[in-house]
């Protein structure tokens, strides 16, 4: 999962996309970067490891804010899915040559990145970003330099999802959005400037004009004078990413019409209503698991207390390289003993995928002295790979996939019981019936391809 940003227009170009990857800092942790265009064709960039405002300080933004004529850019932040998680991946990442050269930055994931590189000929690729570029400046070039019909013909080629922002030397700016519409992607364009964000969140507060949702398969490209939209030709199941609303997207955006804090609070209601328990307090798992936590209250009538406390310094343990993650787990949270001793705790959280993060709090609970500790989970069992922009490797990592009992998973994070919503209960909470289910069920929407073939040909 990744966050991109992009702005087109007469105002500060680095100081707006820049803005917009602050608001978009909960999508990625590793790394940053900035790619803008100016009037004599150039495209100059700067990326970085680590936070946004460690990747893109002043010092590092140096370059950029001494070029004359930007007419526009596009950002991002970092969150693996494949390649290393130190390697040369930060986005944008720019190819090309002195009659076309493109800045990419995209959120998803390709699948058949490996199988790619060899069929086209790219030798060894280190990730799906850097194939993603070259494979769509490839395409570019054998229609005529011409970015827009590459993409519309790249649903062809690739197994994943992808939401995409490209920047061309023309200079121009692109957005689009592979066909299953995975990942979401926004633009707000009003007085020949055009915003663009991951989320709608970020446009809410970095810009001044309306925003709406880019379309799946839709294509939206601006020179500075004219924005132009079209659509892919090539038709897919419609299917966005369920886990956006379960955990990545922020509470205060909106992802196909639906706001997000809205769906999780009925994500609660329904888990209450399934896997009901006695308990004397409800406490979230905070942040992701609050507005889950507000339904389960609602429904309950049990009584909603904030007895953990989130260090917000320390990150999103779930989006963290794999060698952070267990110390995260262990130091991200304090707790509020006065709340938890002697009590029934229903504790509820957005997912259990590793099981890491759960077990940590459940025995820190007990260790403080919860009396019962209920988990309550408001998604379904996460027992299958992503191969859409979710970093899950392999069914070794889940928990759920390991151990398909529910009471084999709760003796493993140490609760006195464990409930999940239920699939259904999952798209009634969201409300819309075309999503990807596949983490919980194992159908992906790729005709012919199971989790055997995906797993085969994905490479981390």
């Amino acid at each position: 999962m990744c966050g991109i940003a992009g702005y087109m227009g007469s105002g500060n170009a680095i100081s707006i996309i820049t803005s917009i990857l602050l608001e978009l800092q909960h999508r990625g942790q590793e790394a940053a970067g900035i790619a803008v265009a100016t009037r004599d064709g150039s495209i100059h960039r700067v990326v970085g490891k680590g936070l946004v405002v460690e990747a893109l300080s002043y010092e590092n933004l140096y370059l950029l804010y001494n070029l004359d004529g930007i007419v526009g850019g596009i950002g991002h932040v970092r969150y693996s899915t494949s390649g290393g998680y130190l390697d040369s991946q930060a986005q944008p990442i720019v190819v090309g040559d002195n009659s076309l050269k493109i800045a990419v930055a995209f959120n998803g994931t390709i699948a058949n990145y490996a199988s790619l590189a060899k069929a086209f000929g790219f030798g060894n690729v280190n990730g799906d970003a850097k194939l993603l570029s070259m494979l769509l400046y490839r395409l570019a070039k054998e229609l005529g330099n011409d970015v827009v019909e590459a993409l519309k013909i790249l649903p062809m080629y690739v197994v994943g999802g992808y939401s995409i922002a490209v920047l061309t030397s023309e200079p121009r700016v692109v957005v689009a959005k592979d066909p299953h519409g995975f990942r979401p992607l926004s633009i707000s364009f009003a007085n020949n400037e055009l915003y663009i964000a991951s989320e709608t969140a970020a446009l809410e507060i970095a810009s001044p004009y309306p925003w709406r949702e880019v379309l799946p398969g839709e294509i939206i490209s601006f020179d500075g004078r004219s924005l132009e939209q079209t659509k892919s030709p090539i038709s897919r199941f419609v299917s966005p990413c369920v886990f956006e609303y379960v955990y990545f997207s922020r509470p205060d955006s909106v992802f196909n019409g639906v706001n997000i804090y809205v769906s999780r609070v009925r994500m609660g209601e329904e888990l209450a209503k399934e896997v009901p328990t006695n308990g004397d307090v409800v406490i979230p798992v905070p942040d992701s698991g609050r507005a889950a936590a507000i339904g389960f209250s609602k429904v309950s009538g049990i009584p909603i207390e904030e007895g953990i406390v989130v260090n917000k310094y320390v990150g999103r343990g779930f989006i963290a390289p794999p060698t952070m993650r267990d110390f995260i787990s262990r130091f991200k949270y304090g707790f509020v003993k006065d709340v938890v001793n002697g009590k029934r705790i229903v504790l509820v959280d957005d997912s259990i995928v590793r099981g890491t993060t759960m077990r940590n709090i459940v025995r820190r609970l007990r260790e403080i002295g919860a009396r019962e500790v209920h988990v309550r989970v408001a998604s379904p069992p996460f027992r299958y790979p992503c191969f859409m922009g979710i970093d899950v490797a392999s069914r070794d990592e889940l928990i759920a996939w390991r151990l398909m009992d529910l009471d084999d998973i709760a003796r493993a994070i140490e609760a006195d019981s464990v409930g999940y919503n239920s699939v259904q209960g999952l798209r009634k909470a969201v409300g819309i019936p075309l999503l990807c289910y596949a983490c919980f069920t194992g159908l992906y929407p790729f005709r012919g391809l199971d989790v055997d073939a995906l797993e085969k040909s994905f490479v981390r």
